[in-house]
């Protein structure tokens, strides 16, 4: 990249369209490493962490089932437990057996489907279901400072469904109004402004296509015949193809200095119209860098279960390391529980039931009435 940057050939140093191009081709270059890197380490982790975690997970699952099962038989078999016990134990099943996954094994998996058939939350009422939407409609209120009118809200089931007609109102307002800025943009004369960017849009787009015309000429494989140049050109070809689809300028120019189209001073001898121009390229080139760095930065969010940014790679390692501990120690305090639910007696299944439910106490002090 520093051979395609333009250097002060006075003491005047630089100009402002060759400072602007300069900034430009270094952030391009920047995010081009910032996506490289973020590749390179998602590549190097994912595999090992994914496998790790989906082992721990199935052993969360296997304790989780085997504890359903023991706290199912202490129920049926245990006549010495009293009433209250009794209701922690289907209180606990109640919210143990639906998060469940169903095991693979067929056999187990229809002891299992027993299990949830008996412990399965009855469904809510239609004025329940009602009375929670009206709920998701009043913090909608609340957020936005308007009550939506939603057809059709009498038939909806589930919040799920009443939050994808809001989003789909909220999509169709927006596509409205920019329908109606973009017609009165084009009933509007345009400004000299607006014409001057006009034509400097203009001016990028064919001085990509001329960048593009000259490696084309240069790199056709059809003329030449030594079979091993023909290959190379070939390899070029399909970059500077790939690269002039996605409007890589970036690309383009480097593709240049390696058939030595243009040498370093080049792009310093650039006036600064055509400087202006090449700039406009490389600023688009940053926004679909900066989009493309944020959509692999979710994404890769999303599949790791933790934060990622291609800022601070370093921390990556140990947040998936601390994610797959957590989840390690939540399968030890299960299989714990299972043991202490298990093999001792009544009064350690008792102990074991007051403290799930002081446990869960807390939980629902510490989310409060909205959790």
């Amino acid at each position: 990249m520093s051979r395609l940057q333009v250097a002060p050939a006075t003491a005047q140093g630089l100009n402002p369209a060759q400072q602007k191009f300069n900034r430009l081709l270094a952030r391009v270059h920047q995010l081009e490493q910032l996506l490289q890197a973020l590749q390179h380490s998602a590549d190097a982790l994912r595999t090992p962490h994914l496998q790790r975690m989906d082992a721990l997970q199935r052993r969360v699952a296997q304790a989780q089932r085997a504890l359903a099962h023991c706290l199912h038989e202490r129920l049926q078999q245990d006549e010495e437990l009293a009433a209250p016990q009794q209701r922690l134990i289907r209180e606990r099943l109640r919210c143990l057996v639906p998060s469940v996954p169903e095991p693979q094994d067929e056999a187990e998996r229809q002891a299992w489907q027993l299990l949830q058939s008996a412990y399965r939350p009855p469904p809510a009422s239609l004025q329940e279901r009602q009375a929670g939407l009206q709920a998701l409609l009043d913090q909608f209120e609340q957020w936005t400072g308007q009550r939506p009118q939603v057809p059709g809200l009498d038939r909806m089931e589930s919040p799920e469904q009443l939050l994808e007609a809001l989003l789909r109102q909220e999509q169709e307002r927006r596509q409205a109004t920019a329908e109606r800025r973009a017609e009165r943009r084009a009933k509007r004369k345009p400004t000299a402004r607006q014409q001057q960017e006009h034509a400097r849009a203009q001016d990028a787009s064919g001085a990509l296509r001329a960048i593009y015309r000259q490696l084309a000429s240069a790199l056709h494989p059809d003329r030449e015949r030594d079979p091993i140049e023909r290959e190379r050109k070939q390899a070029l070809m399909s970059q500077a193809n790939a690269a002039n689809e996605r409007g890589d300028l970036l690309a383009l120019l480097r593709l240049q200095l390696a058939v030595e189209q243009v040498d370093e001073g080049s792009i310093a001898r650039l006036g600064e119209e055509r400087l202006a121009s090449l700039s406009l390229l490389l600023q688009r080139q940053v926004g679909m860098l900066d989009k493309e760095l944020a959509e692999v930065q979710a994404r890769l969010s999303h599949e790791l279960g933790v934060p990622v940014s291609a800022c601070d790679l370093q921390l990556l390692p140990d947040d998936l390391s601390e994610q797959q501990q957590a989840l390690e120690q939540r399968a030890q305090c299960l299989e714990d529980d299972l043991r202490r639910v298990r093999e001792g007696g009544d009064g350690a299944l008792r102990r074991w039931l007051r403290e799930q439910a002081r446990l869960a106490q807390e939980h629902a002090r510490a989310v409060g009435p909205s959790g």
